[in-house]
């Protein structure tokens, strides 16, 4: 399967809130901020790291290949949740808006179905989908009202989590697990995995369910 993305990507924006993490730290001092923001950003790019798919609202095209045997129940595409699929073209030939209207999507794995029950498998060639998919990042409109997004709760969590853990670990060696000046003193370190990309176990465990099967 090939995966091409339609028009510019989503620019990263932090997908935690600056209040929020504000919140977790105890934090009032809103100049503070700033500094806030940039862990959250940081953070949120180690979050999609470690995903390894993308999850943010964008208009894909994939080139999906049905042979013969085994036969195929589902077209698989390769970003999700999908929010619509805009057409699909087999060997040239484009599925009737009727037919595109009428498919039935499992958007959280990104499958899509014929809604026929009794000729279920899609014929043998080679399909074109296009279609959105990902989820919303907040926003506001024109006339001043917030929309909250579709960024998963456990997301947004994982973002927050690791960027509390930068902001704790400000102005300290961030392998330093503990230490000990009593006595003769004893120091342990933190051995990173690189697996995780940078996140704490707690925040890798939030977000293992998003992750790409390829990447699992």
């Amino acid at each position: 399967m090939r995966s091409i993305p339609i028009g510019s990507a989503p620019v990263t924006v932090p997908l935690a809130s600056v209040q929020d993490l504000m919140t977790d730290l105890g934090i009032t001092d809103a100049q503070a901020s700033d500094t806030l923001e940039q862990h959250l950003l940081d953070a949120t790019e180690a979050v999609l790291a470690f995903i390894g798919r993308p999850i943010l609202s964008q208009t894909w095209q994939d080139q999906v290949f049905v042979r013969h045997f085994p036969r195929t129940l589902s077209l698989l595409v390769a970003a999700y949740p999908v929010q619509k699929v805009l057409g699909i073209v087999r060997n040239g030939t484009a599925l009737s808006q009727d037919e595109v209207d009428g498919l039935v999507i499992a958007d959280e794995t990104g499958e899509i179905f014929r809604p026929d029950a009794e000729r279920p498998f899609w014929h043998p060639g080679r399909y074109e989908i296009t279609y959105e998919a990902g989820y919303q990042l907040p926003a506001t409109q024109d006339d001043g009202t917030a929309l909250p997004g579709t960024i998963p709760r456990p997301i947004q969590l994982a973002v927050r989590r690791v960027a509390a853990a930068a902001y704790y670990a400000e102005g300290r060696d961030p392998s330093l697990k503990s230490e000990s000046a009593q006595g003769i003193g004893s120091t342990s370190w933190v051995t990173p995995d690189p697996a995780l990309c940078g996140l704490t176990a707690e925040a890798a465990g939030l977000v293992q369910r998003y992750q790409s099967p390829g990447t699992a």
